[in-house]
Formats: structure tokens, C-alpha cells, sequence
């Protein structure tokens, strides 16, 4: 890559690099969908090694790198649902980090809904709805695979079956999108 741009570089006037491939949140999405080959490759900081430096965030630049608090205070984990497994965590000096091929991620059990649950909602009152008099903004922030996107159309789709006028305006890039209605 380095050679292409020298040599873009050196050609008069405007040039353009296109990189066509799928972005990371893409490939995670399509992984999850098992549309994608999934590497069983994970990678773990072991936080009884682990300084709390956080040279792993600086390096990749990830948001799966998350502080943890431990009882001798702030490290780093990464937060394996919203990995993109290119290992970029990995490009800084630490020897905390651990990485584990073929293994998988225990499912959760999920919660159980019990009968007290469903009592203790039943007995919840209805939340007070604001009277629609004028236009307001509402901002849904999120990164990929969130919801985001769905959430405006369910809430654009809500004021459309209501008469109301709505429109969704998404920004792309760290994934905020924005819904006027």
C-alpha cells in the first residue's frame, strides 16, 4: 500500500485511492449472521498482568478496548460482542495479552421471566406522554450492529401511522444517526 501511494503521489494533478472491502462492523455483522468466515481466534487481556497503561488503546485505536476496574484500579479488557478480531489491540508492547485459537464463547442463559417478574410489570404505571405541540430533535447514538438504524425507522414509522410528519437523518462514520420529528 505504502508503494501505491508513493507512486500516487508522484502523478500531476488529483488522484484517488479507492479501498473497496467491507468494514469492520460489516464483517462482525456478517460473521454473527454466519454469512462470513468467523476466525477462532480471540484475543484476552489477563488483567493480573496488565499495568493499566493503555498503550493496547492507543495503538489500535479500538472501541472494544474498555477500562476495568479491578481492586488494584483501572486496566483493560476487550469486550468480546463488539470485537472485530483484526488483532489490532495487539500492535502495542504488552505482555498481557493472551490469545486463544479454536476456542468459543459460552452462550449466556439468558433471563427468566418468572411469574413475579410479569406481576412486578403489571403493576408499573404508564408513563406520562408529552403532548406533540411542536418539532423536536432526537439523537440515537450507537456504534454498529446497535439498533440504531432501526430505532429511527421504528419511531418514523410510528409518526407516519399517526399523520405526523418525520423525517431520519443518518450520519455515517461513528455511527450516530439523528431523527427529527
Amino acid at each position: 500500500m505504502d508503494t501505491l501511494q508513493r507512486e500516487l503521489r508522484e502523478i500531476p494533478g488529483c488522484t484517488v485511492l479507492i479501498y473497496d472491502q467491507a468494514c469492520a462492523a460489516e464483517k462482525r455483522r456478517r460473521r454473527k449472521r454466519g454469512l462470513m468466515e468467523d476466525p477462532a481466534r480471540r484475543v484476552f487481556i489477563n488483567h493480573h498482568v496488565c499495568e493499566g497503561c493503555g498503550d493496547c488503546s492507543v495503538q489500535s485505536n479500538c472501541l472494544s478496548v474498555v477500562p476495568r476496574e479491578t481492586e488494584l484500579g483501572r486496566k483493560r479488557k476487550i469486550d468480546q460482542s463488539s470485537c472485530n478480531k483484526d488483532m489490532s489491540c495487539v500492535s502495542g508492547f504488552c505482555p498481557s495479552f493472551v490469545t486463544v485459537e479454536g476456542g468459543q464463547l459460552r452462550k449466556g442463559q439468558g433471563v427468566v421471566a418468572d411469574n413475579a417478574f410479569w406481576q412486578r410489570i403489571a403493576h408499573l404505571p404508564s408513563p406520562a406522554i408529552a403532548p406533540l405541540t411542536a418539532p423536536y430533535d432526537l439523537l440515537v447514538g450507537g456504534v454498529g450492529g446497535t439498533g440504531v438504524v432501526t430505532v429511527g425507522q421504528l419511531i418514523t414509522m410510528a409518526a407516519h401511522l399517526e399523520g405526523k410528519g418525520s423525517s431520519v437523518l443518518d450520519f455515517m462514520g461513528f455511527a450516530q444517526k439523528v431523527a427529527r420529528y
